[in-house]
This record gives structure tokens, C-alpha cells and sequence, in this order.
């Protein structure tokens, strides 16, 4: 007790910190502060685990290509409904089609920026906006309507950020597909590229597939022995199984095995 006493009391009397020096002010000033990464603590991992599996047949890839570069990258939206319908809105195109279709969008109905409000007070009739807007935007009447029930589903609270940021994976799936116009695809590409799961393998998308078949030599029930995502689903969760938990990651070398630009892929 007495040698607790002591400690407290020299803690208590201790001299007060002194007031930095203008110099030492200064200095602290122009030392720029560390950057804040966004890479997920499993990344490490993961890539050390898909260059061993298998026999390590894609740690070649690994090492041409480096690591993925969207696990350092900060999600661009603020909102998980943003991120969200800018995935919907690339459905089914090139990366640059894709970019430059979303900023159309945003620059006719969010010009400050990503606002579900502000896009809901556009919403009309049963195509989501007026053919003039969806014209504007270079919108599909069922990507319209799709971006529409994204924004309603949050609005009504059916999807939140704390929602998609906490729920297990399999529920983010239910949740997400219940709303028109989100497909698995879209449900892959956002738990991929704005969630960062390690292990979500995408198989509706056709540049990992068509890598998955060069990559593997197999040949599928698709058309010209191309795989396909159906008749060829258990064949692909066989060819995947070495890489998990971390198949997000062997599915994103498969885009590079088929020269095809991941989804977001800035280079």
C-alpha cells in the first residue's frame, strides 16, 4: 500500500507538461500526417493463402499482376445506397461505359453529389424518371426504375448503411435481391468492391468465367464450350474450393487470366 501511495503521489506531483516551443509547433505542422490505409486486416492473408493453394498454380498471376488494387482504394460513396445504384447503373457494361454513364447520371440528377432525396424528387411514372431525364442520363428504363427502388428501399428503411455494413453475408444476399432490379451480380460486385468480403465468387460475371476457363483448361455446357454460370455452377465451386475463404481474391486474378477489367478497376 505505502509503495502505491508513493507512485500516486509522484504521479500527482509531477512537474506540468511543458508548452511546446514555437519551432516544435512548426515542425509538427509540416509533418505530414500518416495516411490512413483501407486495406482489410484479412488481405495479407488471403493473398498469401491463394498463392499456396492449389499447388500454388496462381501465385504466377500473383506476382505479374500484384495485389489487388481496390483493397487500399476508399469507397467513393458516402452511402451504401449510392454505391449501390452506380453498381446497378454498370450492370452489363464496359468499365468506362459504366463510369461514364454514372456520371451522367449524377451530373443530371445529383450535380453536388450522390443525394437519394434529391434523386426520389426526380422519380415519375412506371420507367423511374421522364424520358428527357433518363434520356440525359443514358438510362435504360429498367436501370431507371432499378436506381429508383434502391433509393425507396432505403428511404423506407428495408436497406440501410448499418444494415449492409453489419449483417452476415448470406442475409446482405436476401436483403439486397428482394429489391427490383438487384441481381446477384450486383449483390457480388458490391460485397466484392464496397464490403471488401474476402470470400464472394461471382460466378454470373463473364470475365471470371471466361478467366476461370483459361486459367483451369476446362470446357463448359455453354454455348461454343463456354462455362456457364448454371450448368457449370458445381464444376466452378469445385475448380474455386482451394481459394477459400479467400475466393474474392482468386476471382479477381480471373479477370486478369481473361485481360478483362474488374468491375471498378481503375488500371
Amino acid at each position: 500500500i505505502a509503495l502505491l501511495s508513493t507512485a500516486a503521489a509522484f504521479v500527482m506531483k509531477r512537474a506540468p507538461p511543458t508548452t511546446p516551443s514555437k519551432v516544435a509547433k512548426r515542425r509538427a505542422a509540416s509533418t505530414p500526417a500518416p495516411k490512413k490505409t483501407h486495406t482489410p486486416a484479412w488481405a495479407a492473408a488471403g493473398l498469401q493463402h491463394v498463392a499456396k493453394a492449389d499447388g500454388g498454380r496462381l501465385k504466377a498471376v500473383i506476382d505479374a499482376h500484384g495485389p489487388p488494387g481496390y483493397l487500399a482504394e476508399q469507397v467513393a460513396e458516402d452511402s451504401a445506397c449510392g454505391a449501390l445504384c452506380r453498381i446497378v447503373v454498370g450492370q452489363q457494361l464496359a468499365g468506362a461505359a459504366a463510369a461514364s454513364i454514372w456520371r451522367r447520371t449524377l451530373g443530371e440528377l445529383c450535380p453536388r453529389g450522390f443525394d437519394r432525396a434529391q434523386l426520389l424528387s426526380r422519380a415519375e411514372g412506371d420507367d423511374g424518371f421522364a424520358e428527357d431525364t433518363r434520356s440525359a442520363c443514358g438510362l435504360s428504363r429498367a436501370k431507371a426504375r432499378a436506381i429508383v427502388a434502391v433509393c425507396q428501399a432505403f428511404a423506407a428503411g428495408d436497406l440501410s448503411d448499418a444494415l449492409l455494413r453489419d449483417a452476415p453475408v448470406e442475409e446482405l444476399r436476401e436483403r439486397l435481391c428482394a429489391v427490383k432490379g438487384v441481381g446477384p451480380w450486383s449483390c457480388d460486385m458490391y460485397l466484392i468492391f464496397d464490403l471488401k468480403k474476402p470470400d464472394v465468387l461471382p460466378l454470373g460475371d463473364l470475365g471470371v468465367r471466361n478467366g476461370a476457363q483459361r486459367f483451369f483448361g476446362v470446357s463448359g455446357q455453354g454455348k461454343n464450350g463456354s462455362l456457364d454460370a448454371k450448368k457449370d455452377r458445381v464444376k466452378l465451386e469445385a475448380l474455386f474450393a482451394p481459394y477459400a475463404p479467400y475466393r474474392s481474391l482468386a476471382s479477381y486474378y480471373m479477370w486478369r487470366v481473361a485481360d478483362t477489367k474488374a468491375f471498378n478497376q481503375k488500371s
